[in-house]
C-alpha cells in the first residue's frame, strides 16, 4: 500500500537523482504521491506533492523549490506540463488519469490503446495511450496539443508481476524539439510505513532515505 524507491537521470552532462514515494488507500480510494530532488545539490529540497481522490476524481498538486517561500499549486492547465526543470510530465506520475480527461475513445479489444480528451479551456488537449491488455500497464503515452503531438512518455522495461510490473526504465521526450532524457530506477521499490505520509514533506524525504538505506544494507 506504501512504498518508494530512487530514480536516477542525466541532464546534460548533470547527474541527477530522485526520490518517489506513494501510499494507496482503499477505501476511499485515494493516492498520495511524491517526488523529492536529491541531486544536483543546488535543487536539493526540490518537490512534487500530489494527492488523488478516484471516487470524487479529484486531484491537487503542489510543486516547492528551494527558492520559493511556499509551495504553490499547480492548475489543471499545468498539469499537462513537465515538472521543473525536467521533460518528465505531471500526469506521468499520477496513479489514474486526471479527473478533467475524458475517455473519448477505446481501441479495438484487445488493442490496448485508448484517448482522453481534456475540456474546451484546454485547448484540443488530447492524451493517447497504449497499454499491456490483461494488466492494464501504460506503456507508452502521448500527449498532443491541437492535434499535434508534444510530448511522450515510454516505459523501456517493465518490472515483473511481483513488483506490479512498476517500470525499471522509462524515456521521456519533447517531440518538437527531438530532447529525450531516460530515467533508471535505482533498485527494488521498498514498503514504506503508511503513517510517513501524515507528516511533512520533509519527513518523509527522510522517512524514504533511511528505508533505501537500509534495503541496501540488507543487500
Amino acid at each position: 500500500m506504501s512504498y518508494a524507491f530512487g530514480v536516477e537521470a542525466a541532464i546534460g552532462a548533470n547527474p541527477m537523482r530522485y526520490l518517489f514515494a506513494r501510499r494507496f488507500s482503499a477505501a476511499p480510494e485515494t493516492a498520495v504521491t511524491a517526488i523529492f530532488v536529491i541531486k544536483p545539490d543546488v535543487l536539493f529540497g526540490t518537490y512534487v506533492w500530489m494527492e488523488e481522490d478516484r471516487e470524487p476524481g479529484d486531484c491537487r498538486i503542489s510543486t516547492f523549490l528551494p527558492t520559493m517561500r511556499k509551495p504553490i499549486q499547480v492548475v489543471d492547465r499545468l498539469a499537462f506540463d513537465c515538472l521543473p526543470l525536467t521533460d518528465i510530465g505531471y500526469i506521468d506520475l499520477m496513479a489514474w488519469p486526471h479527473p478533467v480527461l475524458q475517455l473519448s475513445h477505446d481501441g479495438e479489444p484487445g488493442a490496448g490503446t485508448r484517448v482522453y480528451r481534456g475540456p474546451a479551456r484546454l485547448n484540443g488537449l488530447a492524451v493517447r495511450e497504449c497499454f499491456v491488455p490483461g494488466t492494464g500497464v501504460v506503456v507508452d503515452r502521448v500527449v498532443e496539443q491541437r492535434g499535434e503531438a508534444v510530448r511522450r512518455w515510454q516505459a523501456l522495461e517493465l518490472g515483473d508481476r511481483a513488483e506490479d510490473w512498476l517500470p525499471r526504465r522509462v524515456r521521456v521526450s519533447r517531440l518538437d524539439s527531438g530532447h529525450r532524457t531516460d530515467f533508471t530506477r535505482s533498485g527494488p521499490a521498498v514498503p514504506l510505513a503508511c503513517d510517513d505520509f501524515d507528516g511533512t514533506p520533509e519527513s518523509l524525504r527522510e522517512a524514504v532515505e533511511i528505508a533505501l538505506a537500509g534495503a541496501g544494507a540488507r543487500r
